[in-house]
């Protein structure tokens, strides 16, 4: 397993940088990367955004011998929790809270 402060460090580089970069400039819509060690958030206001860099995060990080974690990796179509009886709200774990 790798450290937190040698993911911080390799990250930046395979990760942070690339993002800022290589794909912001590219998407159409508003976007933001929150990393905490090895787990990461990337939110994205157009959805077509979120599928295009899902698809090339992959690849990306199969370039540097890392691969995306399965039962981590996902779409969440996070919005305003719906109206009480209206469903379950949408939500995501990062590091130890759930976000809705």
């Amino acid at each position: 397993m790798l450290s937190p402060i040698l993911a911080n460090i390799y990250l930046h580089h395979v990760l942070d940088r690339w993002f800022e970069a290589e794909v912001r400039p590219w998407l159409r819509g508003r976007c933001a990367l929150i990393r905490f060690a090895d787990d990461a958030v990337l939110t994205f206001s157009d959805e077509a955004d979120a599928r295009r860099v899902l698809e090339v995060l992959a690849k990306r990080f199969a370039r540097y011998g890392l691969r995306l974690h399965p039962a981590k990796t996902r779409l969440v179509h996070f919005v305003p929790p719906p109206a009480q009886g209206e469903g379950e709200p949408h939500s995501f774990d990062l590091p130890g809270f759930t976000h809705y």
